[in-house]
């Protein structure tokens, strides 16, 4: 019994060896893989690329440029012929420059609210129709309204000539014209009335005026010649006052016209020269030198011509005589056939004014047969115009809209607008400003976005609306021509002459950094770093938990080996005992 147990116990020993050996041989095994996992993860890394910060020398490079007085021109590339042409040209480089160049564009408005003038009305499908009648009744009221203006002008131009005229019109009269003396160079002194008289004592009295003394009175009572002092009179001795009474003259009205000429005063000059250029309306040929003036101590002033003295002195005796006859001109007032007097220029007023009523009652008729139509007037709230004619830069803004819209292979509807034969405007473009800023559209872009709405008028959720504009962009004009490119001694090129130019240009150089790719290689820098370093901070982590995993298989091998050291030291001890149970077992049976 005893050596059965021996047994067993050693068989168990054994077994628990044989699965210790096993289990070490599966460690050796997982430890080997995570070798291999380690030294794959090693080799990753040994195979990563580190990143490297990008040099602003490779970002760096030549530019050149030039100017011809007008433009800036730089050099983008510059390509070497294999051999130079027969004409010496050695390049062929492309080059740019910066102009300003006037281009059309479109616009997109949302939510246009487009608006007609009458609110709720169906808008007739056939555009065509509705833009010529609009444009007729448009160019109705453009022709009554020229009419009208005419007639306005006709009349406030009479009117304006007539006032101006009556300002200088000098209607003072003389009656009686006893006598004139002077001669153009030092002006006349018209003398007019009969001569005054003073009745002293019951003695009446005739009275004259000596022109050397005009503060002494002298009157004469038949042939005698008396001093008059009050109620004083003295006889005057013939003799004595011989040279008196010989220049004595009857007392009477007198008014001296200087000529234009001799004014010295500068207001005044100004003042009557105006009055002169009123007076070459009536007469073109009046002149400077034929006008004389009077004026007295209150301001007034009398205009005369050589023509009036000459007419008033010829009437001499006569009743009454008027220096400048109330003349005025008509509109055009060029002739002296044209001359009006008051009363004709009265009733040509009232004719023109009548031309003027008749002229605005055609054009309130007009614009009313306009108000009738349906036609759009907002685009949100902005009014639209619409143009019944294109001035000059408004019919090359349009071609320049419609030019750069085909070339964008844009659709727009203002090809129908014009003939396509003569070019003639049809009408149906509408103006309209936002923002300060003057846009186009049509009829047709206008009531598609009204049709389209929804809501009250439609004016709700309309489609967008296409406006338009021209103006100056400032765009780069590329060229390629074949250029004789000279070098200096450092190498780089230094003047440059085309094809199609005779003058050879100067070339500015300079070092050109390219900061906006710097900065995009330097954020793939940044970005390729990162990367790196995630990838190396993803491998040692792997490599930490392979370690750990390796550490823990390792403990558990020398755990498993301490305990086979421990089976083998008993598996001996057993065997011991059964070697000696079997040598006793078989001493018994032998003996």
């Amino acid at each position: 019994m005893g050596m059965a147990a021996s047994q067993a116990r050693y068989l168990a020993l054994v077994a628990r060896q044989s699965n210790c050996e096993y289990e070490g041989q599966q460690i050796n095994q997982a430890r080997l893989a995570l070798s291999n996992q380690s030294a794959n993860l090693f080799n990753q890394m040994l195979g990563l690329t580190v990143p490297v910060p990008p040099s602003t020398q490779d970002f760096t490079k030549y530019q050149y440029s030039f100017t011809d007085g007008v433009n800036n021109y730089t050099i983008d590339k510059w390509n070497q012929l294999a051999q130079p042409d027969s004409e010496g040209y050695n390049y062929v480089v492309d080059y740019h420059y910066k102009a300003n160049v006037y281009t059309g564009s479109q616009k997109q408005m949302s939510d246009p609210q487009v608006q007609f003038s009458v609110p709720g009305a169906v808008i007739s499908p056939d555009y065509t129709a509705t833009v010529h009648a609009i444009q007729a009744a448009l160019e109705n009221i453009k022709e009554k309204t020229d009419i009208y203006e005419a007639a306005k002008s006709d009349y406030l131009s009479l009117l304006a000539n007539s006032t101006r005229l009556a300002t200088y019109k000098d209607t003072a009269t003389f009656t009686k014209v006893t006598n004139y003396t002077g001669d153009a160079e030092n002006g006349y002194t018209i003398t007019y009335n009969s001569p005054q008289t003073e009745t002293i004592n019951d003695v009446e009295y005739t009275l004259y005026t000596d022109p050397q003394d005009t503060q002494t009175k002298f009157g004469k009572a038949g042939n005698t010649y008396y001093v008059i002092d009050g109620t004083n009179v003295t006889p005057v001795d013939p003799t004595q006052y011989a040279d008196v009474i010989a220049r004595l003259e009857p007392t009477a009205d007198k008014k001296t016209f200087q000529s234009y000429a001799s004014i010295q005063d500068e207001t005044l000059k100004s003042k009557i020269a105006d009055s002169i250029e009123v007076l070459k309306k009536c007469d073109s040929s009046i002149d400077a030198a034929q006008i004389f003036y009077n004026a007295d101590d209150d301001g007034n002033i009398m205009l005369v011509t050589q023509t009036d003295i000459t007419n008033l002195v010829s009437k001499t005796g006569t009743g009454t005589a008027t220096i400048l006859p109330t003349y005025h001109v008509n509109k055009d007032g060029t002739e002296q056939d044209s001359w009006q007097s008051t009363e004709q220029v009265a009733n040509d007023l009232a004719k023109l004014l009548n031309a003027q009523v008749v002229a605005k009652s055609q054009l309130d008729l007009a614009e009313q047969a306009y108000e009738l139509l349906n036609v759009p007037n907002y685009v949100g709230n902005n009014q639209l115009t619409p143009l019944s004619s294109l001035t000059d830069a408004q019919q090359a803004e349009i071609k320049q809209i419609m030019a750069d819209m085909a070339a964008e292979n844009v659709q727009t509807n203002f090809g129908k607008y014009f003939n396509p034969d003569t070019g003639e405007y049809y009408g149906g473009i509408y103006q309209f400003t936002l923002n300060g800023v003057t846009y186009y559209t049509t009829y047709d872009d206008l009531a598609n976005s009204a049709i389209n709405g929804k809501g009250i008028n439609n004016i709700d959720d309309q489609p967008r609306l296409p406006y338009y504009r021209a103006d100056y962009v400032s765009k780069e004009i590329k060229k390629q021509e074949k250029a004789i490119l000279e070098t200096d001694a450092q190498g780089r090129f230094s003047s440059v002459r085309f094809s199609d130019d005779t003058i050879k240009y100067s070339l500015n150089v300079e070092t050109i950094t390219d900061d906006k790719a710097y900065q995009d290689a330097m954020n793939q820098y940044y970005y390729e770093s990162a990367k790196y370093d995630k990838m190396i901070q993803d491998i040692n982590a792997k490599t930490s938990v392979i370690q750990m995993e390796d550490q823990q298989l390792e403990l558990r091998l020398k755990q498993l080996d301490t305990e086979r050291n421990a089976l083998t030291n008993e598996i001996e001890a057993v065997s011991k005992v059964v070697k000696d149970n079997v040598e006793k077992s078989f001493k018994t049976f032998s003996n």
